[in-house]
């Protein structure tokens, strides 16, 4: 493939305005953006001038820690920085792809995670499962701060010609003390172009087959592997047909070449039907990485059936399904529970979690968007409309879990929770007959002779509802006679639009609570109504939680 050619493309007003539309995209209420488009014109001919001259130099970068998993250092450099790297690739972007397998589709335009997703989960279901019955994983260890800048250059001159643009690469690597710095778009593209030749010698298992001396020596390692390895029935009768038999099997395998090979950035996903055959790989594979490429890999990389499951990018992967990450359910989980609890109704819950649950659709993950309450079906709209609410003129979308008004037990002196944020006026009440919960009681009925006697029955049990407003904040005065008085904002209601009105919001939920229903029994009544309270959930001396209102 012919190196690329530096024939000034990017030195154009257009080419610098248009990179700086795809670098701001969705990022036009950070506020150093928004202080960057303020002088815009300016910023896009000095950028240009750059460009023209070749005088472009990175002007440093702030380090910035996250921990997610594991911690990760990123390089954040200023927007001009952005800006004038952008402008300096984007006419070359294309070009830079086709260098990159499209088994190794990280960064690309329209691939991207998802891509990776679609290609191994395709593979698998496309497939017999025993032509993709094991896998390994390889993970590179600290790919990024470890790439060798020397190295770099080299892969770097391969693919571009001597000029302005590979100059301006250059400075960006030295930029760096060591490795690349791990949040510019640049970095993006050294971690694809590091290890695209040795995508495509992966693809064709390292040219063994072309090799007699290494041919004959992986032969022979394959046989031995298979001596020492075969366990189950199967692979028995695999290893009784001699050693001629393993021998031949090795060279069509060699010839064939890695067909379900697969890497996104720092991992390398290998799937194959021969455990013996995946071990040499990986042993290959790593002494590749190590000795050409100065890589380092993380230890776990064991052969695994695919029946275990392949986790990368956030999913799953079975032969039968595609499950998303145990991470990612939690976090989507917690996110609507919390959004819930603060009083977002379901369809502002589903917006403000839209690109979660995008990134969830793609899996097999209807029952966990069902358990959140998060599915948008037509059974679930007309289940909706033929809800009766308990209270003249409300609605059902005015109707909150009970479980985001419990203050847990955890949480009763402060433990994190604003007191304002699960305290309630209680406006009314009523006691229902559950349409869920069933109960047995013992009644007494007088039969037909006039005799009378005890006779279990089931019958629906008890629940509690109740009518109120969420209280934001509280706020104490004291009238003239010096007593203290409170008064409260309240949660507002929503317009069609999403916007907050001026009216109070109302809201209503259930409880089968039995000290809950004992209490509006027994120690108040209506004409006590409207009242502040809290419900808190308590431990009984039999160990179990309650709730009650406080």
């Amino acid at each position: 493939m012919r190196r690329i050619r530096d024939d000034r493309e990017n030195e154009t007003l257009e080419n610098a305005q248009e990179a700086f539309e795809r670098y701001s995209d969705q990022k036009h209420k950070r506020w150093n953006v928004m202080r960057y488009e303020q002088d815009i014109d300016v910023n896009t001919h000095r950028v240009l001038h750059e460009i023209i001259e070749g005088t472009f130099v990175p002007s440093g970068y702030n380090e910035k820690w996250i921990y997610d998993k594991k911690p990760r250092k990123l390089a954040k450099a200023p927007v001009f920085d952005h800006h004038c790297e952008a402008a300096h690739m984007l006419p070359y972007e294309r070009q830079v792809y086709d260098h990159i397998s499209w088994r190794a589709p990280a960064v690309r335009p329209n691939l991207g995670t998802h891509a990776m997703m679609r290609f191994i989960r395709n593979e698998l279901y496309r497939l017999p499962q025993a032509e993709v019955y094991y896998h390994i994983m390889l993970d590179i260890h600290h790919y990024f701060p470890l790439m060798d800048h020397e190295f770099l250059k080299r892969k770097i001159s391969n693919k571009f010609k001597a000029g302005k643009l590979r100059d301006f690469i250059f400075r960006v690597i030295d930029s760096y003390p060591q490795g690349a710095p791990l949040g510019i778009k640049l970095a993006q593209l050294f971690g694809m172009l590091f290890l695209a030749d040795f995508d495509r010698l992966m693809e064709r298992f390292f040219d063994i087959s072309r090799d007699p001396e290494k041919m004959a020596y992986w032969t022979s390692r394959y046989i031995t592997e298979w001596i020492l390895t075969a366990k189950s029935p199967d692979e028995r009768l695999i290893l009784e047909r001699g050693s001629a038999h393993l021998a031949e099997r090795f060279r069509r395998f060699a010839k064939e070449g890695l067909r379900h090979c697969f890497r996104f950035v720092d991992n390398i996903l290998v799937m194959h039907e021969d455990k013996a055959f995946l071990r040499i790989v990986r042993e290959i594979i790593i002494m590749t990485l190590t000795r050409d490429f100065r890589a380092q890999i993380n230890p776990d990389y064991n052969v695994r059936p695919v029946w275990m499951g392949i986790r990368l990018v956030g999913y799953t992967y079975f032969h039968d399904r595609v499950e998303v990450s145990k991470d990612n359910k939690k976090k989507l989980a917690r996110r609507a529970h919390k959004l819930a609890k603060l009083g977002f109704s379901e369809e502002d819950i589903r917006k403000e979690l839209s690109s979660q649950l995008g990134y969830i659709k793609h899996a097999d993950s209807i029952n966990l968007i069902k358990t959140i309450g998060m599915e948008k079906s037509l059974g679930k709209i007309i289940k909706n409309r033929r809800i009766k609410p308990p209270f003249k003129g409300m609605n059902p979308n005015q109707k909150v879990p009970f479980s985001s008004l419990i203050v847990k037990e955890t949480d009763k002196n402060g433990g994190g929770v604003n007191a304002d944020h699960v305290k309630i006026l209680l406006e009314e009440y009523t006691i229902l007959e559950s349409k869920i919960d069933k109960e047995t009681r013992t009644v007494i009925e007088t039969d037909s002779s006039g005799n009378q006697q005890q006779i279990s029955r089931t019958v629906p049990a008890q629940v509690l509802a109740i009518k109120f407003k969420k209280i934001l904040k509280t706020i104490t005065r004291h009238d003239a006679n010096g007593d203290e008085e409170e008064t409260y904002i309240f949660q507002k209601k929503k317009d069609e639009d999403g916007q907050l009105s001026t009216d109070d919001a109302e809201f209503y939920a259930f409880t089968g609570s039995r000290i809950m229903i004992d209490q509006a029994q027994c120690d108040f009544t209506p004409e006590d109504l409207p009242c502040p309270t809290v419900i808190q959930q308590v431990r009984g001396k039999d160990g179990k939680l309650y709730t009650k209102f406080t």
